[in-house]
């Protein structure tokens, strides 16, 4: 049985990547930070059909005591990852002249340092051939004025991808990035119709993702020995109007 780490994953398109490696025969460690709700529909929705495959770990990997913890914590369940899906995520959203250092650093550490250290400490635990996949964003490829500390984070995140290429070359670990574009969690339906029909209106196919075509896109990479390095668009089309 493969194993898999997702973080970030009690909701959205981390809980819909984490659906998706559970139906296809992994067992799942899935993580939260704060929002013991969702992990408690999450539980309600897997306890029966899925009893012995999955964990759910709460831990806000914002910070690297939390990091180092959770890292134990899914050594010591699974001891040999073979996919690893850095998916939390945070944003900010306050105009350029109002952002804080503060909120500036959260979002930095969430979205690009955590991670980095998260796939430092499980290096060692990774197996040969395994698969570390970071989900990245269309923000990062294609400016936006706002939110831009999370664009900077998502384009520090792809060239992360790159650079760890090298490091795990010699063990034949793969690292990529999947890049969704606007997709149809939660987030994204409590935005005004006006809003969302001017971001329609910039994508080719017209709608926004659904999460479970995100977690396809994963799948399919993890799927794939060949694919290395890659920064994989998912987005239908974003700004090719």
């Amino acid at each position: 049985m493969k194993t898999a780490v997702v973080t970030g994953s009690v909701k959205g398109i981390g809980k819909s990547i984490g659906l998706k490696l559970l139906r296809e025969g992994c067992f799942v460690i899935f993580n939260y930070a704060t929002d013991d709700e969702a992990a408690s529909q999450l539980n309600e929705e897997l306890c029966h059909e899925f009893v012995g495959k999955y964990k759910i770990i709460q831990s806000d990997l914002s910070n690297i005591d939390n990091v180092n913890d959770f890292a134990d914590a899914c050594v010591s369940t699974i001891h040999k990852i073979d996919y690893l899906v850095l998916n939390a995520g945070r944003t900010e959203r306050s105009p350029f002249g109002s952002v804080e250092l503060e909120s500036w650093n959260e979002v930095m550490n969430v979205n690009l340092n955590m991670p980095f250290f998260l796939v430092q400490k499980l290096s060692a635990n990774m197996n040969e051939n395994g698969k570390i996949i970071f989900i990245g964003s269309i923000m990062g490829i294609e400016p936006h004025a706002m939110s831009i500390s999370y664009g900077v984070s998502k384009a520090g995140v792809h060239f992360l991808v790159k650079s760890l290429v090298k490091v795990f070359a010699s063990r034949r670990i793969t690292v990529n990035a999947v890049v969704p574009g606007f997709v149809d969690t939660l987030w994204q339906k409590t935005k005004a119709a006006d809003h969302r029909k001017r971001i329609e209106d910039k994508i080719a196919l017209n709608r926004f993702a659904l999460p479970e075509e995100i977690a396809d896109a994963v799948y399919t990479v993890l799927q794939n020995d060949y694919i290395n390095g890659s920064i994989v668009r998912v987005d239908g089309g974003y700004d090719y109007k």
